[in-house]
């Protein structure tokens, strides 16, 4: 199998891996754990402490998987034709892979803010409001992802 063939592979296995949990914590974890009786995902007992467990878990499949994306994405964006050089733009590929990295960049940032929130959750000392914060940190990460795959789908029939 050609060496594209396997940087293509480790590029949309960690995007399904890091765009997945973001998701996954979104749209279900975040959900049902603030159904388990307390106050709400901020509670400590159990729901901000399982959210901590988790993200302590699912961290270095987030990190690693950040890693392969962004050294897989760097070798197939070099190794496309129509890539014709750092910070120059030329036709549509090229502008929506610029727009696909400021919003991986934005989902660095939300990302990071996120799983703050998360480990925070699971102190004794954590702020009633860190749940609606976590709640919406979650949503617009997940947006994040989604949109970064819209736009890869974009990019791929320009």
């Amino acid at each position: 199998m050609p060496l594209a063939s396997w940087l293509l592979w480790g590029h949309l296995l960690a995007t399904v891996v890091l765009v997945g949990y973001y998701v996954l914590l979104a749209i279900v974890l975040i959900p049902a754990v603030s159904r388990v009786p307390g106050d709400g995902v901020a509670d400590r007992l159990p729901a901000g402490t399982l959210l901590a467990a988790i993200e302590r878990r699912a961290l270095p499949f987030v990190l690693a998987s950040l890693g392969v994306f962004l050294a897989t994405g760097i070798g197939l964006q070099t190794a496309d034709p129509r890539y014709v050089g750092l910070g120059r733009v030329q036709g549509a590929w090229a502008g929506l892979l610029l727009v696909k990295h400021l919003v991986v960049v934005a989902m660095l940032v939300v990302g990071s803010v996120l799983d703050g929130f998360l480990i925070r959750a699971g102190r004794e000392d954590s702020p009633p409001a860190l749940g609606a914060r976590l709640v919406w940190t979650a949503r617009a990460q997940a947006g994040l992802g989604a949109l970064v795959l819209l736009i890869t789908a974009a990019a791929q029939g320009a």
